[in-house]
């Protein structure tokens, strides 16, 4: 194996018990399909490679974890048995060369790695929180108005009348923006509903500070939403954070933004390094624990998911002045994919773009389809223009760009 491939052996064993997990889950695959693609290949490889393995007490726990991915307890023994195993000075047969080198290849290419929830977990509550005593318990109330304030939130939203997880999310989002220690009048948290109509601003409108609709019939564009917000919402601010309505944060995410601008130099930063994708059981739980229990995070430690390495969106801070200088997000993104990475891309060209480690995660809903009916990815719609294309001085964030023109 390569001395420039990692080569600790319970990085490799969790490494190799992600792929086995991988390999026999489609809802982890499903977290983020590029990326599975992308390094499938790997993957398949080191599941291979494993189930090679001449040793009962390996065997028994791939294949209890295979029969059930979704079983921690089966996930925390293999990767035991599979550090032991790439510790002993012995374990030098070919078998074991060959899943140390399988493992240490998914550990340098792949951007996916399931982390398996803490082990014996109760089972999942009956209930997960609902959006009404979400909104009901906000821990400050919203101020409105547009008073100077150190930063806004910016959160593009859109969800169809079933899509009752997104609804959920957003709710959670909200009540966790309203309990931050950095004063509540400081920051102003804003939601752009982009749709064919404002389908939940009764449900919304009173848990922020601004509420704005994007009336939008066709694919979601997240990109425009998000301009939208900035420009009719966020302003004035020095700081902007756009934020999916699905990213649960702690309590000093606001504070900790702030005052890492007050640092010479500071233009634009993730707040997070990788980030944890949630499977439905451990999103009820991080929301319960972070908005009804009223803990200052989610409790991520615990919790089942699966990490996506550095990652271009989910949540972006910048300075305001950095966003307007690249004309906002490229709005020619018509679904889901390629907008936030287009995005990071130019705001770093101008800025420089830091990367910290706060404790966010991904709170789970059903996946937006990111191709077309041929099987094309929606970003391809733009590539051909070519990434980072969008002209800094774009006329970005118009409310009446899907107005039909007159007498049309």
């Amino acid at each position: 194996m390569s001395a420039a491939r990692p080569s600790e052996p319970a990085a490799l064993a969790a490494a190799a018990t992600s792929s086995l997990i991988l390999v026999h889950d489609a809802d982890c695959r499903a977290v983020a399909p590029d990326y599975w693609d992308w390094s499938a290949d790997a993957h398949h490889t080191a599941a291979k490679t494993l189930t090679a393995i001449d040793d009962d007490s390996i065997r028994t726990a791939a294949q209890r974890l295979a029969d059930d991915p979704a079983d921690d307890t089966a996930a925390a023994k293999l990767t035991e048995v599979l550090t032991a195993l790439l510790s002993r000075p012995d374990g030098d047969s070919e078998a074991v060369d060959a899943l140390r080198t399988a493992a240490a290849r998914t550990e340098s290419l792949s951007r996916l790695l399931v982390r398996p929830g803490a082990p014996g977990r109760p089972a999942p509550a009956a209930e997960a929180p609902g959006t009404e005593s979400l909104l009901a318990g906000l821990a400050r109330e919203p101020h409105g108005g547009a008073r100077p304030v150190d930063a806004a939130v910016v959160i593009p939203f859109r969800a169809p009348d079933d899509a009752t997880g997104r609804v959920r999310n957003l709710a959670a989002v909200l009540n966790a923006l309203a309990d931050q220690s950095h004063p509540r009048d400081r920051y102003r948290v804003v939601v752009v509903e982009s749709d064919s109509r404002p389908r939940w601003r009764e449900l919304f409108a009173d848990a922020c500070d601004a509420y704005v609709f994007a009336p939008d019939q066709g694919r979601f564009n997240k990109s425009w939403t998000v301009n939208v917000g900035v420009v009719h919402g966020a302003r004035p601010a020095e700081l902007v954070c756009v934020l999916d309505g699905d990213i649960l944060v702690d309590r000093d995410f606001v504070a900790r933004a702030v005052e890492r601008f007050t640092r010479p130099g500071t233009q634009a930063h993730w707040p997070f390094e990788d980030m944890l994708f949630l499977d439905p059981d451990s999103s009820a739980r991080a929301v319960r624990t972070r908005c009804l229990d009223g803990a200052p995070g989610p409790g991520q430690d615990h919790l089942r998911g699966v990490l996506l390495r550095r990652p271009p969106g989910g949540c972006v801070w910048l300075r305001e002045d950095l966003f307007t200088r690249i004309g906002g997000m490229d709005e020619r993104f018509c679904g889901w994919g390629g907008e936030d990475q287009d995005f990071v891309w130019r705001a770093e060209r101008y800025g420089p773009m830091d990367r910290h480690r706060d404790p966010l995660v991904h709170l789970h809903h059903n996946r937006a389809a990111h191709r077309g009916d041929d099987g094309t990815p929606f970003y391809e719609e733009v590539e051909s223009a070519g990434f980072c294309s969008w002209p800094c001085d774009s006329d970005f964030g118009r409310l009446d760009k899907n107005t039909p023109p007159a007498g049309a």
